[in-house]
């Protein structure tokens, strides 16, 4: 599963980096086939995203977020001289509408976010050239807040399958390609061992343990069995229609939107 911002260093880096990642890679690949050149990353974080983009030849990547903090870590730690980091608003998109309009619009995770999604996804539409893409994804409401209770205290709200199809068609995209993202077998069995582990390290004889090796040995302890790249994979659907709408269904909703 997917979880809010991750930044290098921390335990959530190490668990969850992988997942994250694969969403970029696919990204690039996407962009790849067009030969795309001007992109936006649209609530870039940290900038590891932007980093990956900044990999396709000829690329100029602008890359926005509001929190001042990320953008700091971004340009500390993946900076490249064909990417520039601005605080911008996604609701307007003010400050990247001076830079494009984009061949690319790359935004991951940020949709469920927005009090006002309708405005973000129309500022993207009007900032793509004719025949530009967006690139979008979001957690899959079915699989992330089961029986439709959000647990995750920043999103606003989380989207099925047909509201993220009809929310990006409302935006005015005609040509919408789906994807999922799904663990693949060996994804699933690491994260069985990993509930394990997890079941394991939680036995207060042990957390007891733990503490006395940090207290009076310095030791730390890394994630169990952190994800790996190869624990995930991106599967196109015919449509909105076609994805399983139970909760073994793709934990992440990605669209491939052209204008």
């Amino acid at each position: 599963m997917a979880i809010e911002r991750i930044i290098p260093g921390t335990i959530e880096w190490e668990a969850f980096y992988a997942n994250h990642i694969k969403r970029y890679q696919f990204a690039v690949s996407q962009i790849a086939i067009k030969k795309d050149q001007k992109i936006l990353d649209a609530a870039c974080g940290v900038g590891y995203g932007s980093f990956l983009l900044a990999t396709v030849k000829d690329s100029q990547i602008i890359s926005v977020d509001r929190s001042e903090l990320a953008l700091n870590i971004a340009r500390s730690s993946y900076c490249n001289n064909n990417i520039q980091y601005l605080m911008d608003d996604c609701h307007t998109l003010e400050i990247s509408k001076l830079y494009g309009p984009f061949d690319s619009i790359v935004s991951f995770e940020t949709l469920e976010h927005l009090p006002n999604p309708d405005d973000f996804l129309k500022q993207c539409f009007n900032n793509l050239q004719e025949g530009g893409r967006l690139i979008i994804s979001t957690p899959n409401q079915i699989v992330s807040s089961i029986e439709n209770l959000n647990k995750w205290e920043f999103h606003e709200k989380e989207y099925t399958p047909n509201e993220f199809y009809t929310i990006l068609q409302k935006a005015g995209f005609l040509s919408i390609q789906l994807y999922g993202q799904e663990l693949t077998s060996i994804g699933k069995l690491r994260k069985l061992f990993r509930a394990e582990l997890n079941t394991i390290i939680s036995n207060p004889f042990i957390r007891i343990g733990q503490f006395i090796q940090r207290i009076f040995k310095g030791h730390t302890f890394s994630t169990p069995l952190p994800e790996q790249i190869e624990d995930f994979d991106i599967v196109y659907y015919k449509n909105h229609l076609s994805i399983d709408t139970s909760v073994n269904g793709p934990f992440v909703l990605i669209a491939v939107c052209e204008k």
